[in-house]
């Protein structure tokens, strides 16, 4: 699909026509709902409306025009590979590890999560557990966070 509009002024026709043919193919591809991810500057994606505000959103705010795959609207998910950076899984590295080697965390840092689906609802729980037992002022997490 043409997104060259999304670099067109937009007083343009060709934006306007853009802006058309994007919702139509938001539009197309909806999964569940009659609400869509706004494009837009200020949503960038992160809220749902409907085809109106979405229109208007695009026109007063413009496209985010970092949004160049548009994977929340139904075009299939293209991997990109960064030369400096591969993403993709190589050399038994994880496919995120870039992001440790920035900060500089090893794979301990990461910790041990297990295999037990139910582990992290069990941690997750102990926090409303109280101090000990008969203590009606505080829980183990709000020890913890004092």
């Amino acid at each position: 699909m043409d997104k060259s509009w999304m670099l067109s002024d937009r007083r343009s026709k060709a934006y306007e026509f853009g802006v058309e043919a994007f919702l139509n193919f938001a539009v197309e591809n909806l999964l569940t709902t009659t609400h869509i991810r706004c494009p837009c500057v200020k949503c960038v994606n992160l809220k749902l409306f409907g085809v109106g505000i979405i229109r208007d959103h695009v026109y007063f705010n413009g496209i985010d025009q970092s949004y160049k795959n548009w994977t929340f609207h139904g075009e299939p998910w293209e991997a990109t590979t960064n030369a400096s950076r591969n993403v993709e899984e190589d050399d038994g590295h994880s496919r995120y590890s870039f992001v440790s080697e920035e900060i500089d965390m090893d794979d301990n840092d990461f910790g041990d999560f297990g295999s037990d689906p139910y582990e992290f609802a069990n941690v997750i729980g102990d926090g409303d557990q109280p101090v000990y037992p008969g203590c009606r002022k505080y829980t183990k997490l709000s020890a913890l966070v004092k």
